[in-house]
């Protein structure tokens, strides 16, 4: 077995998750090259269906107690039998075109830990478009270090091939029971990696749903984010602190520059949120200034870093920033 699907699943439609599957099954890869896992997160109707609409399909389901997406997908890593490893929403799709074996035939011969690839949003309306063929263009091969250090890093975990073996041997797992476990877990991938591919391979549909987690307007699910995002930098605050003597100076720098990132995604989400200026400094020097990460480093991340840090580390900038930021929390009836 070459390559596991990860599909995490949990309470969503029949036809969904169909679409899902149908996806990877109209893919032009052979089917004893892969594997499909779906991970069913205590639904509270499982997808049991699946072995009677797809009996000749080579597909796992397998049923766990409710513990959120990371735990799922954990679930799905110790379960897999792939050689690599991908992640593949259950309201999402993969591209029907041939870039996927394109992909795995470069796994085969270079043997990365890490291969990414691209994705396309798609709003609720808009159909996936067939590609018969797509030429893919592969970048050298250079470590998860040195992507990091000059990339502002995506932290979906669904933009890429892994290597099991890798992710085994360097204990890399996802963070249960939180939002934004894809930041720490794809940063410690990264981290680690000695062989990272980039190619321009469209795999990935992602199908925007407002009703998603990650879209929700409601309070609750607002504060646990805003939480959660902080709780991610703080594992990861944690994890620079464990490999600091076995890391190099390319590790340390791209870190740090990860680190500061995510604190700037949080600020600018915190004032997406309708967080006063006051509240969003107080936030940020009790969370960050202990960890040396505000006020936001002095450092060549580009002309708009440069001037978001000028604003985002004194009381009065945040104050501009509120001005020019716009509020996207709308009430929600519960």
């Amino acid at each position: 077995m070459f390559l596991s699907i990860i599909i995490p699943h949990y309470n969503l439609s029949q036809r969904l998750l169909r679409r899902c599957i149908d996806s990877i099954l109209g893919l032009k890869i052979s089917v004893d090259e892969y594997e499909i896992i779906v991970i069913d997160d205590g639904s509270d109707t499982p997808p049991r269906w699946i072995a009677v609409s797809y009996p000749f399909a080579n597909i796992k389901l397998i049923e766990c107690n409710h513990a959120g997406l990371g735990a799922a997908r954990n679930s799905g890593i110790e379960a897999s039998e792939g050689k690599y490893i991908i992640f593949l929403d259950a309201d999402d799709t993969l591209q029907r075109s041939d870039a996927m074996q394109q992909c795995i035939d470069k796994l085969k011969i270079e043997t990365p830990d890490i291969l990414r690839y691209n994705y396309k949003e798609l709003p609720p309306t808009k159909t996936v478009v067939s590609r018969t063929h797509q030429k893919v263009r592969f970048g050298n091969t250079i470590s998860g270090a040195v992507y990091m250090l000059t990339n502002n890093l995506p932290g979906s975990s669904c933009c890429y091939f892994i290597k099991k073996e890798f992710i085994d041997k360097k204990g890399i797992r996802f963070t249960p029971n939180i939002y934004h476990e894809d930041e720490e877990y794809t940063t410690k991938a990264h981290f680690h990696a000695q062989k990272l591919i980039e190619s321009d391979a469209h795999i990935y549909n992602y199908h925007i749903r407002e009703r998603s987690i990650t879209r929700s307007q409601s309070p609750a699910d607002i504060a646990k984010r805003e939480q959660d995002s902080l709780t991610v930098i703080k594992n990861l605050c944690t994890f620079r602190a464990i490999t600091l003597e076995r890391s190099n100076n390319l590790q340390k720098r791209a870190l740090q520059r990860k680190l500061t990132m995510l604190i700037v995604d949080t600020i600018i989400n915190l004032l997406h949120s309708g967080k006063k200026a006051k509240e969003i400094h107080t936030i940020c020097r009790e969370n960050f200034t202990a960890h040396k990460l505000y006020p936001l480093a002095k450092q060549n991340y580009g002309i708009k870093y440069k001037m978001f840090r000028k604003l985002g580390n004194s009381l009065f900038g945040l104050h501009i920033l509120r001005l020019l930021i716009p509020t996207h929390h709308k009430p929600v009836k519960q």
